[in-house]
């Protein structure tokens, strides 16, 4: 008997073991970075997540059946959660892309999926753990976590590489966005100073100190102010929280002075913000307000109608691109390209009713509705004090209220189940290790069971298949992908082909970026007019068809990869043919998709000119300039197709003129597109226009002899001489060759540079017939060898 119980005992401690393993390896995530697959910094975290929790929460579930005390208590928080999960399914049912709701990409890995794999931490970490002391550990360890976190980031203000992609002057660490790091340090702060407020030993404070100091180094150096504005509301409420349950009117006043102090400190910086002390610090950002903001209220609006489309539930879970696209403002491109593909709110609860719909929104807020109310009970039963209960209503309300800029991503749902999970825990009074006798006789009453090791077994081997299928393939497909792209990169073009259809091979719901790299990498080929130098093009262009076939089959409203195919389509149809109407296909697909997204009538206009078809590419780039006539590059496009393909000259260079002068000016790219812009200020006669052409033309690409000629040209036409002049000085340096050609004009003896250029053209040509003739008399010679002079060269 007692070797039965000490088997049966020890049988539940390898179980515990396991979940311990599942909990404490859940708080990794921010720490894991595997460079070698695609987006590492998001990728490999969550993969390695899956993988985690997959492989220990079968021992968890046979820990639950055996032993009924570890088993998820329902409380208001549980239920709250559960409950969101479940509105989050019904989002993912009724989705406009299902298998996306499901899946997500692997830039986000925002999937159910994947986010379910929190759930079951989240249960797993509940059930396990159930005292202050046993959380007490798990929090000392994530300070532990956070200041190698931060670390990290710091050492990237010294060595931008330190992670393989260069860091900017805001770092992120290993979660590379500042944004994430910021978020990320918000919770180790708070954590921090609970942990201060309860534990006294000197030495262990001092550990905590010189880690605060790190993380708020971190913090600042990551410069967000969307966190900034979380922290400060999460201090602020614990601060007044603080005060008002406290008892001990030294404490009070002592919390609210600190508060107050964070406050007045800011001001100060506030005040200074001018000045070189904080102009050269980090602190300048978290000072400068002026950033804008009207992106985020374009796609909040956007968010808003879309929740007023379809209000039960949503879009489907990280469908927001969808809603996004279908919606475009074409306002968005006054701010650049990068503004104009959003797939997320970037406001958690514009998210919420967008994608989940109102099921979602109101589960999202009760799991905090049902958190506080815990806290609130747990303190006046007793079971938490005074610092606790003001440290987790603080908190959350800071990660609400940073929420309202961000979306939630790795690093941001480890910390926030996390605080879940340990509020969770203060449902009932054995938090606090005080004995229930109510909650033992149900315990007492329910038989323990036999450790079943022979479902556990069955249950293990499923989840390693799943584990097996939904991490480890698409891993290796993603690796597999890379390794082609970095082979790409150095020109082993073969090798690159090799591993492409590796990945091409392996099941994975994340085709989206095979299909970019490898899309993008032979556009590159085309453009650079290298595609026959590598033999095996036609193969790959064969896989390429086949993934994005396969992808859009799967996401037919996915406006991105439409677009991307087109373009792929539309360069290699110089190769082959049959490709041309396929591109025409694709092309207006991804214009249903996103009716009044400018990008891409662009380039259908493009493709129509190509094709001869004139009147269709001008009507498209027309389209485009109406949607919003603040966009430069519209005029400009609509100002060359009037000029050079319907010679509609005084048209088509005031579309192009007007180009610079619109609320988004176009930039110029190159020397070839300043020569257009030349001629159009020379046919409308604006000189000044003109003189602001000149001193862009140093920074301009592509410059040639020809092209700068043909400003100089329009320079001489509006006598603009001194800019004439300048130009051409500045080519004589460039090409000697050219001083000779420029001679009479120097000299007085020719009046234009088509003057000069004739004249000397006609000198060279009777200096050449006259060496010719010179070359015939003497040819029957016999010709001397000779060290040196005029003689015949090879």
């Amino acid at each position: 008997m007692l070797v039965r119980v000490m088997n049966r005992q020890t049988s539940v401690n390898i179980l515990k073991a396991i979940s311990y393993i599942g909990i404490y390896g859940g708080l990794l995530i921010p720490l894991i970075f595997v460079p070698v697959v695609i987006f590492p910094f998001v990728f490999s975290k969550l993969i390695f997540y899956q993988v985690l929790v997959g492989l220990t929460f079968p021992a968890y579930i046979a820990l639950a059946w055996a032993e009924p005390k570890y088993r998820p208590r329902w409380s208001p928080l549980y239920i709250a959660v559960l409950a969101y999960f479940v509105a989050v399914g019904l989002s993912v049912i009724f989705a406009a892309d299902v298998q996306r709701a499901w899946w997500g990409n692997q830039e986000r890995m925002n999937g159910l999926f994947t986010v379910l794999h929190f759930f079951l931490w989240f249960t797993m970490a509940t059930g396990v753990l159930r005292t202050w002391n046993q959380w007490k550990k798990v929090l000392i360890y994530e300070v532990v976590l956070s200041g190698i976190m931060a670390s990290v980031a710091l050492l990237q203000l010294v060595y931008p590489k330190l992670l393989k992609f260069p860091a900017g002057p805001r770092v992120g660490g290993l979660l590379d966005n500042p944004i994430y790091m910021a978020g990320y340090q918000i919770f180790n702060l708070m954590f921090i100073a609970l942990l201060w407020m309860k534990m006294k030993h000197r030495t262990f404070r001092l550990f905590l100190l010189a880690v605060a100091l790190l993380d708020a180094w971190a913090f600042i150096a990551a410069q967000s102010r969307g966190a900034l504005v979380g922290l400060f509301v999460a201090i602020g409420v614990f601060s007044l929280t603080y005060a008002l349950l406290t008892p001990n009117k030294k404490t009070k006043f002592g919390v609210l002075g600190l508060a107050a102090f964070a406050v007045v400190s800011y001001g100060i910086v506030f005040a200074l913000k001018d000045t070189s002390l904080i102009m050269n610090t980090p602190l300048r950002r978290f000072t400068d307000l002026s950033g804008t903001t009207e992106t985020r209220f374009i796609a909040w609006k956007i968010g808003w109608q879309g929740f007023l489309e379809r209000p039960l539930t949503g879009w489907g879970f990280d469908n927001f691109h969808i809603l996004f696209n279908k919606n475009y403002n074409p306002k968005s491109l006054e701010f650049g390209y990068y503004e104009t593909w959003f797939d997320r709110a970037h406001n958690t609860v514009i998210d919420m009713l967008a994608m989940t719909g109102i099921f979602g929104f109101l589960t999202y807020f009760a799991i905090f509705g049902a958190l506080f109310y815990t806290v609130l009970r747990a303190y006046r039963k007793r079971w938490i004090d005074v610092p606790t209960a003001s440290i987790f209503i603080g908190l959350p309300l800071g990660y609400f209220m940073q929420n309202f800029f961000v979306f939630d991503q790795p690093a941001g749902f480890t910390m926030s189940y996390l605080m879940f999970a340990i509020v969770a825990s203060m449902t009932y009074a054995g938090f606090a290790g005080i004995k229930d006798d109510a909650e033992d006789k149900v315990e007492d009453k329910k038989q323990m069971k036999a450790v079943p090791w022979i479902a556990y077994g069955l249950i293990q081997l499923v989840a390693l298949f799943v584990v097996y299928r939904t991490s480890v393939l698409p891993a290796q497909a993603s690796y597999y992908s890379i390794k082609s792209n970095n082979y790409f990169m150095g020109r082993g073009f073969d090798i690159a082909l090799v591993y492409a259809k590796k990945a091409s091979t392996i099941p994975t719901p994340y085709l989206d970026e095979q299909t970019f790299l490898q899309s993008r990498n032979l556009i590159t080929l085309v453009e650079s007019n290298q595609l026959e130098q590598f033999k095996n093009w036609r193969e790959w262009h064969d896989l390429i068809i086949d993934l994005n076939e396969r992808h859009l089959k799967d996401h037919p409203d996915n406006t991105h990869p439409h677009f991307i195919y087109a373009r792929f389509l539309h360069a290699m149809s110089r190769y082959v043919p049959e490709d041309s109407a396929k591109a025409e296909v694709q092309y207006l697909e991804s214009v249903r998709t996103s009716p009044k997204r400018q990008q891409l009538q662009y380039s259908l206009a493009r493709y129509y000119l190509e094709n001869n078809r004139k009147e269709e590419g001008l009507d498209t780039f027309k389209l485009a300039l109406e949607f919003n006539p603040n966009i430069g590059e519209s005029h400009w496009y609509v100002g060359l197709s009037e000029l050079y393909d319907f010679g509609q000259r005084e048209i088509g260079a005031g579309e192009i003129i007007q180009a610079f002068k619109v609320r988004t000016p176009y930039q110029l790219k190159d020397v070839r597109e300043a020569v257009a812009a030349a001629d159009a200020y020379t046919i409308m006669g604006d000189k000044e226009g003109l003189k602001t052409l000149i001193p862009k033309l140093p920074n301009l690409s592509g410059g040639s002899v020809p092209y700068y000629l043909e400003i100089a040209r329009s320079c001489e036409k509006l006598d603009l001489m001194e800019e004439r002049n300048l130009i051409l000085g500045a080519l004589q340096k460039a090409d000697p060759t050219l001083s000779p050609r420029l001679e009479p004009l120097q000299n007085g003896s020719a009046t234009s540079i088509d003057d000069s250029l004739r004249l000397t053209e006609a000198a060279a040509q009777a200096a050449a017939e006259a060496a010719q003739t010179q070359t015939l008399a003497t040819s029957s010679a016999p010709v001397q060898p000779s060290s040196g002079g005029a003689g015949p060269r090879k």
